[in-house]
C-alpha cells in the first residue's frame, strides 16, 4: 500500500517523504517533481507562463498514473495536489481499495509562510503578503484535507525524525 503525504506547502512532505521512504525501504515519489517533468518546466514558470490550472491538469494526470504503479511507495502531494481536477475522488477510491493511506503534515500558517517565504521555487498562488496567503490556502484547502487523510501529523512541535518514526510506525500497523 502507498503512503500518500498530503499537506500545504512547507509542511515537509518532500523532505520527510524521503526519510520516511528510506525508513521503510521503498521508493520516493515527488509529485511536483513529476508534474515538472510532464510539463517540461519548473512550477513556478508554468504558474506564471500557462496558470494554475495547467499545473493542475498536469499534477492530476500525474497522480493517477502515480497511484497506480504497483509497487508500495512514499508519495509527497503537492500542496495543492488535493484540489486539482478529480484527485480528491482518485484519493479516497485508493484509500477505499486498500491501495493507500494518507498521512496529512500538518503546521501552523505562520510557521508554513515562514518556511517557504522567499523560496523562488515556492511560486506565489496569490498577490497577498506571504502569511495572509497561506491562512486563505488553508481556509480553502483544509476542508479537502480532512476529507482525504486517514491520520493527521504535527509538523511544527516535532522533529522530522520524530513524524518519520510516527509515519512508519503508523505504516507498520498495517
Amino acid at each position: 500500500m502507498h503512503l500518500i503525504l498530503a499537506g500545504l506547502r512547507g509542511c515537509g512532505k518532500s523532505t520527510i517523504g524521503r526519510s520516511t521512504a528510506e525508513s521503510l525501504s521503498r521508493g520516493f515519489v515527488d509529485l511536483d517533481d513529476r508534474t515538472e517533468a510532464l510539463l517540461g518546466m519548473p512550477a513556478a514558470t508554468c504558474f506564471r507562463d500557462r496558470g494554475e490550472e495547467a499545473w493542475r491538469l498536469a499534477e492530476a494526470t500525474v497522480l493517477e498514473t502515480t497511484l497506480a504503479e504497483t509497487t508500495p511507495g512514499v508519495i509527497a502531494l503537492g500542496g495543492g495536489t488535493p484540489i486539482a481536477p478529480g484527485a480528491e475522488a482518485m484519493i479516497l477510491e485508493a484509500r477505499r481499495t486498500g491501495r493507500a493511506r494518507v498521512g496529512w503534515l500538518d503546521a501552523p500558517a505562520a510557521t508554513l509562510a515562514a518556511r517557504i517565504e522567499g523560496d523562488p521555487s515556492r511560486p506565489s498562488l496569490t498577490d497577498l503578503p506571504p502569511l495572509e496567503e497561506m491562512i486563505e490556502i488553508a481556509r480553502r484547502r483544509r476542508p479537502v484535507l480532512e476529507r482525504i487523510a486517514d491520520r493527521r501529523f504535527d509538523t511544527a512541535d516535532h522533529s522530522e525524525q520524530e513524524v518519520v518514526d510516527e509515519l512508519v510506525g503508523w505504516m507498520s500497523t498495517g
